[in-house]
């Protein structure tokens, strides 16, 4: 039997609609944090809601690592978008995430420059597998009106200033934020496991439109199991 894929999202709503599309086995209980066993489109899958920020979500990826040796980890949720094409409704897929708010300057660091255990430099972006992100962007065109395929920006800070927003931009070139990305694709790197990130936007400080996000963010999670069922059994 081939090792499962690790699906990780913060928000109950953003792992419920998978769930409930999953032919369920188990739950085992790690670190405080529920995995949930089974298959997704006859694909061996666990699934975990990681909780909110980027030690949450590190943290939930590397009981994945130790505990079910996946072949890969994906994470799904929101995001808000920074990239001036990007609109809400529109989904971002990771080709590399970073930490904008790691800061060590103060030792001659460009802004997100991150030492990593076993590495002699230090990185800046935190690589996505290309075979993951290539099916997932494929996937996509069928579902999204728009989709797009760059940086995220990841930050244990809710990023809502236009100014923010716009610095997340000229940096690193970030189509998008959020609070976990970055720190997934961390661990991975460390464990050398592949991995890919997709968000979907929900505000976006160059559009004017509003959304009711519960209503949204219980849409957006089930576009997102759609999405993976109809591509699950190519990653």
């Amino acid at each position: 039997m081939k090792a499962p894929i690790g699906i990780l999202g913060a928000m109950a709503v953003e792992v419920e609609a998978i769930l409930a599309a999953m032919d369920l086995r188990e739950v085992q209980e790690h670190s405080s944090m529920k995995f949930h066993s089974g298959t997704l489109s006859g694909v061996e899958c666990v699934v975990a809601q990681c909780s909110v920020g980027k030690v949450n979500s590190a943290l939930s990826a590397q009981v994945l690592a130790d505990f079910y040796h996946p072949r890969a980890i994906l994470n799904i949720g929101v995001a808000g978008g920074v990239g001036p094409q990007v609109r809400i409704g529109d989904v971002v897929i990771a080709r590399a995430c970073v930490e904008h708010d790691c800061d060590s300057s103060a030792l001659g660091y460009s802004m997100g420059m991150l030492d990593l255990p076993g590495r002699e430099e230090p990185v800046a972006e935190l690589p996505c597998d290309a075979h993951l992100s290539q099916m997932l962007l494929e996937g996509a065109e069928k579902l999204y009106s728009g989709v797009h395929f760059g940086v995220i920006a990841s930050g244990d800070q809710f990023v809502a200033d236009r100014e923010k927003g716009k610095w997340l931009y000229d940096t690193f070139g970030a189509l998008a934020c959020e609070m976990e990305g970055g720190s997934i694709a961390h661990a991975c790197l460390i464990n050398q496991i592949p991995c890919a990130v997709l968000r979907t936007i929900s505000d976006n400080a160059n559009d004017d439109s509003k959304v009711d996000f519960p209503t949204f963010a219980a849409q957006s999670a089930q576009k997102a199991q759609t999405l993976l069922q109809s591509v699950i059994r190519s990653l």
